[in-house]
């Protein structure tokens, strides 16, 4: 099978990690890995071409374009859509995240990943809304199958453009190795290097469309209770109860996890969430938002709440109740374990196989 694989949102942000740029990473990584009979080229959307040119010439350090560019050469290749496009090369699989980019001369069958429709319908740019919301559109009907994190975006999905469910597939994404539960040693470390004291809540701001929000939430819980506020995502200045970290690696986030009362991810516009799936994994106690998908995952092993003074009443409960806590712990770990990037990918080499089958 041949596959060609849209990467291009890996170089936008170039520098930061993102959900959608570890779901890329993750998913062509792990279908290299079980099913190395394949033939895998990432492509770049012309749109995105010249970011790629920029990281070759700058070396702007990006972990994320480093290891996918080093990902098994012998069964892998970087190269611009054009050269598949209008050059007659046979392609089985196209795989686009968020956006359909054709025509394709020898039609390969198209799989589209949807991670949310926050573009579409949060935007606060009406045109930018409206432009995006016919990108989704148009690219849904060209797609033989849809893909996308959530029974949540499903349904918007279904409902929004009147899709038939069949066509939608749901692969919850997974939660990379390096992402883990650390020892007190480990933990002890980063907080002194970072001037962190316990105990502390955690934010996690790995992108820019829910960061404002997050701010503005944090801001109100630091004038209601007296608590350490750490922010782990854009450097922002330190202030009052608030600890700022900027970007950190995985190992030093997955110990700030490891050490915390909780991780909160309130009501924000969110396709997965990501770092709730983290917390859980490092034995971190959750708060977040109900009838969102990091209920639909997480389930028992997190607590939620919809308001600010719901919030607060978790947080007092946490500090009051080790007991609650620790099953907290327990339950988040174990039901952290459900949700490897390798069950996502075989999920996803499945969807390919089922789509070969399909009749033109």
């Amino acid at each position: 099978m041949r596959i060609l694989y849209d990467i291009s949102q890996i170089f936008n942000p170039i520098g930061k990690i993102n959900g959608i740029k570890r779901h890329i990473f993750e998913i062509v990584k792990n279908m290299i890995n079980i099913a190395p009979e394949n033939e895998y080229i990432f492509g770049v959307r012309p749109s995105r071409w010249k970011l790629l040119i920029k990281w070759k010439f700058i070396k702007e350090k990006d972990e994320v374009i480093e290891k996918i560019t080093k990902i098994n050469p012998k069964i892998s290749k970087l190269l611009g859509f054009s050269n598949y496009m209008f050059l007659n090369q046979k392609i089985d699989i196209y795989h686009a995240n968020n956006k359909v980019y054709r025509p394709f001369p020898m039609k390969p069958k198209i799989v589209l990943t949807l991670h949310d429709l926050i573009p579409a319908l949060f935007s606060e740019d009406p045109e930018k809304s409206r432009k995006s919301m016919l990108s989704i559109k148009k690219s849904i009907e060209i797609a033989d199958v849809v893909i996308t994190v959530s029974n949540h975006v499903k349904k918007q999905i279904c409902e929004i453009f009147n899709v038939d469910q069949n066509k939608v597939k749901v692969v919850y994404n997974g939660c990379g190795d390096k992402i883990q539960r650390k020892s007190e040693e480990e933990i002890t470390k980063t907080l002194n290097k970072f001037q962190i004291k316990k105990p502390y809540i955690l934010f996690v701001t790995p992108d820019k469309k829910n960061e404002k929000h997050i701010i503005d939430f944090v801001n109100k819980i630091s004038e209601k209770i007296e608590i350490q506020i750490v922010i782990a995502g854009d450097k922002l200045d330190d202030k009052n109860k608030v600890k700022s970290v900027g970007h950190i690696t995985d190992e030093e986030l997955s110990a700030l996890y490891s050490g915390a009362l909780c991780h909160i991810l309130p009501d924000i516009k969110e396709g997965f969430g990501l770092t709730v799936l983290e917390a859980l994994k490092c034995g971190c106690p959750v708060i977040t938002h109900p009838d969102s998908p990091m209920e639909e995952f997480a389930k028992d092993s997190a607590l939620y709440a919809r308001t600010l003074d719901e919030t607060i009443t978790l947080i007092k409960k946490l500090l009051e109740n080790k007991d609650l806590r620790e099953s907290l712990i327990k339950k988040g770990m174990k039901r952290a374990v459900e949700f490897t990037w390798e069950r996502a990918s075989k999920e996803v080499l499945n969807i390919y196989n089922e789509v070969l089958s399909l009749k033109n």
